[in-house]
C-alpha cells in the first residue's frame, strides 16, 4: 500500500487470542516516495534494520522484507544470521530476504508469501 514499517522485530509482532498475527508500533512507518533519493532520518532497530535505513538510499518494502528474514532466522535458531544461519527448507528464503543489496531480496511481501507456500 506504499507504507514501510521500518521497525519489524519480535517486540512489534503480537499474536491475538484468536491466533491472528498483528504488527504493532507504527511510529517509524513512512510512506514510500519514489521521487526521493534517501530517507530523511536514520531509524530502526540495530540488527533488524536493513542497511539502506542508515542513510544510503530510500527505504522501500524490501527493508521490511529484510527485517522479516532476520526475525524468521532468530525464531528458528535463536540467533542473528551473522551468528548462525537457519538450515532446512526456510534457509534459502531467509538468505534471500537478508541480502545486503535490496535488489537481491524479494521485491514484495506477496512474493515472499508465495514462496512460503501461503
Amino acid at each position: 500500500r506504499g507504507f514501510i514499517h521500518r521497525d519489524i522485530k519480535p517486540e512489534n509482532v503480537m499474536i491475538t487470542s484468536d491466533g491472528r498475527v498483528v504488527l504493532m508500533d507504527f511510529d517509524t512507518a513512512r510512506e514510500y516516495k519514489p521521487e526521493v533519493d534517501r530517507d530523511t532520518r536514520v531509524i530502526g532497530t540495530a540488527g533488524y534494520a536493513a542497511p539502506e535505513q542508515f542513510g544510503v538510499t530510500q527505504t522501500d518494502a524490501r527493508a521490511d522484507i529484510y527485517a522479516i528474514g532476520i526475525m524468521m532466522n532468530v525464531m528458528l535458531t535463536g540467533h542473528h544470521p551473522t551468528k548462525q544461519m537457519a538450515t532446512g527448507r526456510l534457509a534459502p528464503l531467509i538468505e534471500k530476504c537478508t541480502q545486503l543489496d535490496p535488489e537481491r531480496r524479494y521485491a514484495t511481501v506477496w512474493e515472499l508469501k508465495e514462496k512460503l507456500g501461503y
